[in-house]
């Protein structure tokens, strides 16, 4: 009924960075419907007074003709390890509602938190969120991510994040990782490269 969605995070009560989700709708909805929405992804939206507090989590979900808002009390996940999957065959350009490969990707995580999803030795995704690899001095995001995520585009766009093709034996070059989505920002700890495993 809704074959796709879009992640926002909303705190006290405002809707935070609407200009990159709206980009991000506008292209999806384009790709996947073939043709320009016929409404607007923020427009008309209420936000409870019970989620006007803290870090709340809207996921819109939305179809050719019409939206659904489901609001959700936000406790961020800490990620500890992570570990690399084989995904040659996945596709993900847009933010769609169908997740079963990436959730059966998801259950290869062992004893791990999360995975990194490696497509023909490529880094890419993990299974919510873009990775960004620190070297020392600069971040790094993978230059062909399965998904282009808001977050992701905003920290590029303002210098803070660059491109790079990155592959697995690449990933002795850096010295931690964090995982980044409308959620997650560049404020959280560290993930050392030691705790990736394969």
């Amino acid at each position: 009924m809704y074959p796709l969605f879009e992640s926002i995070c909303v705190k006290n009560g405002q809707i935070l960075h609407p200009h990159w989700h709206r980009l991000r709708f506008q292209k999806s909805f384009e790709n996947f419907f073939g043709k320009t929405p016929s409404f607007d992804l923020l427009d008309s939206i209420e936000i409870p007074p019970s989620f006007c507090r803290g870090t709340v989590k809207l996921k819109i979900r939305y179809n050719a003709i019409t939206k659904d808002l489901q609001f959700q009390h936000y406790q961020m996940q800490e990620i500890q390890s992570i570990r690399l999957v084989e995904a040659n065959d996945l596709e993900y350009t847009n933010k769609y509602s169908e997740r079963e490969k990436i959730e059966a990707l998801f259950a290869q995580r062992g004893h791990c938190d999360d995975v990194l999803m490696v497509k023909n030795q490529r880094i890419t995704d993990s299974s919510y969120a873009n990775a960004i690899f620190f070297d020392g001095q600069q971040w790094w995001t993978p230059a062909i991510p399965l998904l282009e995520g808001t977050c992701r585009a905003r920290l590029l766009d303002n210098g803070q994040v660059q491109e790079a093709n990155i592959k697995v034996e690449d990933l002795k070059n850096f010295k931690g990782l964090k995982l980044i989505n409308a959620m997650r920002g560049l404020d959280q700890p560290t993930i050392p490269i030691a705790k990736v495993m394969r």
